[in-house]
């Protein structure tokens, strides 16, 4: 699973596919308390992102720390993959770990935009 890790950070889609194919891995598995989608939100890989979803990857799936997908593109400040989410059903009406709104997470106001 550690490969698989390494490419989506890397946002290495063709090799990420792969992967999926060849080891027939769950698009909605956990790998270390998180789940392929997260890694992809966190690095900023939409169009690996965007592939997670297309293969069945559950947008609103909350990790082992109470994290959703698109917290952790609005804390990294990938608008991109704030955008992408939110298109495939991501709630915007969630809420960080410490009870604070998504719009009040960002301090980017493209994201904002997008989470109103």
């Amino acid at each position: 699973m550690t490969n698989l890790v390494w490419n989506i950070k890397n946002g290495e889609l063709e090799q990420v596919m792969e992967v999926i194919k060849i080891k027939q891995i769950d698009v909605n598995s956990q790998i270390d308390g998180r789940y392929p989608l997260h890694f992809a939100a966190d690095f900023g890989q939409n169009d690996v992102l965007s592939f997670l979803i297309e293969k069945g990857a559950k947008v609103d799936v909350v990790d082992k720390h109470s994290i959703t997908p698109l917290l952790a593109a609005i804390w990294e400040g990938h608008t991109k993959c704030v955008e992408t989410l939110i298109k495939k059903g991501a709630s915007t009406k969630g809420t960080t770990p410490d009870g604070v709104p998504y719009i009040e997470a960002t301090e980017k106001e493209d994201i904002k935009e997008l989470l109103k």
